[in-house]
């Protein structure tokens, strides 16, 4: 499962020839996202696009005094997005990024 989710994300990195394009829309789909983020569950992080797990992650890192520090990188939202597919639908997404930092 790890491989194809790294083989998916790999074919997202075409976007990133488009940097306005693909911030504005991954801006439009957080807003107001930072307490919209801590509610989010396993299978709601799954179905966002990438530019959008990136937004929800940071907004979980920054609000836990447990993630002081962590940098938000592609592999750690790789790891997040594995636990998450893992983890049972209803588990919280800030539970799953505490058990990473």
């Amino acid at each position: 499962m790890a491989a194809a989710l790294a083989l998916a994300l790999a074919g997202c990195g075409g976007g990133d020839d488009q940097p306005l394009e693909a911030g504005a829309t991954g801006a439009q789909g957080a807003s107001g996202a930072e307490g919209a983020t801590q509610d989010l569950t396993a299978e709601e992080f799954l179905a966002k696009l990438l530019p959008e797990k990136e937004l929800a992650v940071e907004g979980v890192v920054a609000s836990e005094p447990a993630c002081e520090g962590v940098e938000v990188e592609p592999s750690l939202i790789l790891v997040i997005s594995d636990a998450a597919s893992d983890a049972d639908p209803e588990t919280p997404l800030t539970e799953l990024v505490e058990a990473e930092c």
